[in-house]
């Protein structure tokens, strides 16, 4: 079977990588901006790739895509193609959910080289036995490090993924804020610092809002807990 990649947006650089593509065997699916809003009705289980283009579009456009496919349980590769970014754009991007972020325009043969290495990694990852934590109707996969609640994908940074990493490593024990912070942060010196509990206020937008079973608690005096009540 042919490895399949969607490419996600219109205009030139589409039909140019489209092309590369196809001329190196692969077979090419595309799909334009306008087609997200129904996305969660699209077959994405036998693609291998997802390429989002912003040609001609807004980058907001690119981090709503981004999150979408991250939503509904995406877990191939996504590499993002955008013209004139920016170190701030490209860690945005990659905060999204994007595994590899390329600037236009691109050399094909570069191209192909970071396209075939996304492809490896994701497929060695995907032949190994996945390792997930269960609590309550929270998963952590902590090969994919992607984090579902109810079935539902949550959109994490980095840093409020490791911190969720290491609740759920120690679920149902009190976790001192300078544990956390040593372990999470690095910092292995006591200092005056609320970093913990604001990045604990993110994540209980992100995992217990709107819940009727809470599961990150503070532990008064010590720091915070992951458990059910």
């Amino acid at each position: 079977m042919k490895t399949s990649i969607l490419l996600v947006g219109r205009g030139d650089l589409v039909s140019f990588i489209q092309g590369i593509l196809c001329a190196e065997g692969y077979q090419v699916e595309k799909m334009e901006w306008t087609d997200l809003n129904r996305i969660s009705e699209l077959t994405l289980t036998n693609l291998n790739m997802i390429i989002l283009m912003n040609e001609g579009c807004h980058e907001d456009t690119l981090k709503n895509g981004l999150e979408s496919f991250v939503h509904i349980g995406v877990t191939s590769p996504l590499l993002v193609i955008t013209p004139k970014i920016s170190p701030e754009l490209i860690v945005e991007l990659l905060d999204y959910g994007a595994n590899d972020v390329m600037e236009a325009p691109i050399h094909g043969n570069v191209m192909m080289a970071r396209i075939r290495n996304l492809l490896r990694v994701f497929s060695h990852a995907s032949q190994e036995d996945e390792e997930v934590i269960v609590v309550h109707d929270l998963k952590v996969n902590l090969r994919s490090r992607r984090v579902s609640r109810a079935g539902e994908y949550l959109v994490l940074t980095p840093k409020e993924y490791e911190l969720l990493e290491f609740l759920a490593r120690h679920v149902n024990e009190a976790c001192p804020r300078s544990v956390i912070l040593r372990e999470v942060w690095g910092y292995d010196f006591a200092m005056d610092t609320n970093v913990v509990d604001v990045y604990i206020k993110h994540l209980r937008v992100k995992v217990d809002k709107g819940r009727s079973v809470k599961l990150i608690h503070t532990v008064r005096g010590i720091g915070y807990m992951l458990h059910t009540q």
